[in-house]
């Protein structure tokens, strides 16, 4: 009798009689394989390794539908084994999913040192715009009692100083009615008013002091009614005129540098809210990226 397994394994069995006489198998070590043997199984032949393959293949249903046996039963009998799943209702098990990026939008992120960042900006903000309400209103009513002391009385509803927190397009119609009665400010124009040289609503105003001196002075001299009166009090009347005339250009300065400031203050507040915004914006892609790589580590 051939042994099986030498051919299987490709080995040239030798019989050896020992001492007693009784033959013995000795198996020689393998001879290396050939080329076809490497290709197509043991025997070297590639029909009878495509025909191995289509009885594995025919015979592979038939395995997938006998199902294990089952479970040993407990007390009195084995449980039965339990009839395998057909093949075509077996599924795979889907893979994994891997966690992406955007799963961890976080939309209810919470960022209390932006809040306090944002809170302050607001509060330094209001803070100026009052600060420099008040400066303005200030301001103006030193302006207004200043015309008045020069003896300039400012027609009724006269604001001497708008709304310094208003759009300069809305407060500039306004100021431009009450200053020259027209849409357009007029700068030549002068507020729209009257010269109290008389002194009825101030004796004390530098128009009627100066008008009563002069008065006085040129009757003295017997020449009231001459030339010389005369040029001399429309002089006084255009150095007043010039005072009052300087008086509005520094109001006009004083409004505009103060709403040059405005706006340089809240440029520069909204720089900062949105510094503040894109480090909070930076603080929560952070967590977002390591809530992700927690996840992908496992836990």
């Amino acid at each position: 009798m051939v042994d099986d397994r030498a051919v299987r394994f490709n080995r040239t069995p030798t019989i050896t009689f020992g001492a007693s006489g009784i033959p013995s198998y000795m198996t020689p070590s393998p001879k290396p394989l050939t080329a076809a043997q490497k290709a197509y199984g043991p025997s070297g032949n590639q029909e009878v390794s495509r025909q191995a393959t289509a009885r594995l293949t025919a015979n592979l249903p038939n395995m997938q539908s006998r199902g294990g046996g089952g479970g040993g039963g407990g007390g009195g009998g084995g449980g039965g084994g339990g009839g395998g799943l057909p093949a075509q209702n077996i599924q795979a098990i889907p893979a994994a999913r891997i966690p992406r990026l955007s799963d961890f939008r976080m939309p209810d992120f919470r960022d209390p040192e932006y809040n306090a960042q944002i809170a302050a900006l607001n509060r330094a903000l209001a803070d100026f715009e009052t600060g420099l309400q008040q400066r303005g209103e200030r301001y103006g009513i030193d302006y207004l009692q200043g015309v008045r002391n020069i003896g300039y009385r400012p027609a009724p509803g006269f604001v001497a100083m708008s709304n310094l927190l208003e759009a300069p397009e809305e407060a500039a119609p306004m100021a431009a009615r009450a200053i020259t009665g027209v849409e357009q400010p007029d700068a030549t124009a002068g507020m729209e008013g009257d010269w109290d040289y008389e002194g009825r609503f101030d004796p004390f105003s530098a128009a009627a002091r100066g008008t009563r001196g002069l008065r006085d002075e040129f009757a003295a001299r017997g020449t009231l009614r001459g030339t010389d009166f005369g040029q001399t009090f429309a002089e006084f009347q255009n150095r007043l005129s010039d005072q009052l005339s300087a008086m509005e250009t520094g109001r006009t300065r004083f409004e505009e540098d103060a709403r040059r400031e405005l706006a340089q203050q809240r440029a520069s507040t909204e720089e900062r809210r949105q510094a503040a915004e894109r480090a909070a914006l930076a603080r929560a892609a952070t967590a977002q990226m390591n809530a992700y790589l927690q996840a992908l580590a496992g836990g």
